[in-house]
């Protein structure tokens, strides 16, 4: 099937049979799969797997150093310890130029507990104009036979909070609403216009715009239902409305128990929802499919927290089937890790899960 008819078919009620398999994982736990599968390249690994997506390389301007080979700014501060990403936040230099990889957070410029909206709104913000997209379409055509999800992750939560700080930031948002606002406001803005620069370069050929921000811990939501539709919902309606004018579905990720937020995202037009940790409160996938599924594309729901590192091949395989048979009863579920394969998974887990998707899809009679 061309990956054209497998994205229609996500979203045709008409065509309920189909299953689609993604994989999510960083560097080091790729090298391990591709060893324990006999091959060396990614596109080997996807194709040994049965993989239908692709992401794009350039995926985040400040958790990892992927988009260092799109970046043409001010040279940034970089040693061999420690990086300032374009938004100025201090991290820890360790997973180099990962797609997947996201390294630990040290410091923001909006630390300070007594930062105002004027020295927010005239900080020197990264423009659209330091990255440079153009090699982006051949990589396009390399993988254009896979769904090709691209766009960069968009963190207005995250890289916010990152450089206020997030107990700042959690604080300012009931103390000083408008700060935080400001601040959001602000970073949406560059997200505008960098993704329209991206989207510019890749338009026909990429099919997925995947941007991501955590709101849910494993118990419920982070923020308020209120506080995230006064500082995020139109924010996010902006966002979306961009890469719907090009033609993208929209994929949105946020970990955790966030099901009070489905209905907004709902509203908001978004097409595909991940990675549903099924783990976490209120994320039961069965009760998820029935009161979401005619809506949502489900993108995840492998549990990578307990069984993929810890169990054995029988119980992935349980796991593997219990979930396409909850998820997928509307032919709409992409079936993937609940977030990137971690470190220690082993790789026999992790290729057992696609060969009962492939072996489910091989048996599945297409209406």
């Amino acid at each position: 099937m061309k990956k054209e008819d497998k994205l229609k078919s996500l979203f045709d009620p008409k065509i309920k049979n189909i299953l689609l398999s993604d994989f999510l994982a960083g560097k080091q736990v790729c090298e391990e799969v591709k060893e324990f599968l006999g091959v060396k390249s990614e596109r080997e690994m996807l194709d040994n797997l049965g993989i239908d997506f692709y992401y794009l390389s350039c995926r985040d301007i400040s958790q990892n150093e992927c988009s260092l080979p799109y970046y043409i700014g001010p040279d940034p501060f970089m040693n061999d310890s420690k990086r300032k990403c374009p938004f100025g936040i201090q991290w820890k230099r360790d997973v180099k130029d990962d797609k997947f990889g996201v390294d630990e957070a040290i410091s923001g410029p909006f630390a300070d507990a007594d930062i105002t909206e004027k020295e927010i709104l005239d900080y020197q913000w990264p423009k659209a104009e330091w990255f440079d997209f153009s090699k982006l379409p051949l990589e396009c055509d390399s993988f254009s036979d896979k769904i090709i999800v691209g766009g960069l992750w968009s963190g207005i939560h995250g890289d916010s909070n990152r450089m206020m700080g997030y107990e700042n930031f959690l604080l300012n948002i009931a103390l000083n609403r408008p700060l935080v606002k400001v601040l959001v406001d602000r970073m949406t803005e560059f997200y505008l216009e960098v993704n329209q620069q991206y989207f510019e370069a890749v338009k026909g050929k990429m099919d997925i715009f995947f941007m991501g921000n955590d709101f849910g811990s494993q118990n419920g939501l982070l923020i308020s239902e209120q506080d995230w539709e006064d500082i995020y919902y139109e924010n996010y309606k902006t966002l979306i409305d961009l890469a719907h004018s090009y033609g993208f579905k929209v994929m949105v990720h946020s970990c955790g128990s966030i099901e009070p937020l489905l209905p907004r995202f709902i509203e908001l037009g978004v097409d595909i929802i991940d990675p549903v940790q099924i783990t976490a409160e209120n994320m039961n996938p069965g009760i998820l499919a029935g009161k979401y599924g005619e809506k949502l594309v489900f993108h995840g729901a492998l549990d990578t927290q307990h069984i993929f590192p810890n169990d054995t091949l029988e119980s992935v395989y349980n796991h593997c089937n219990n979930v396409i048979s909850s998820l997928n009863s509307n032919g709409n579920l992409i079936l993937a890790p609940s977030n990137n394969f971690m470190q220690g998974t082993p790789p026999e887990n992790i290729e057992k899960a696609y060969r009962v998707i492939n072996d489910w899809r091989a048996n599945q009679i297409i209406d």
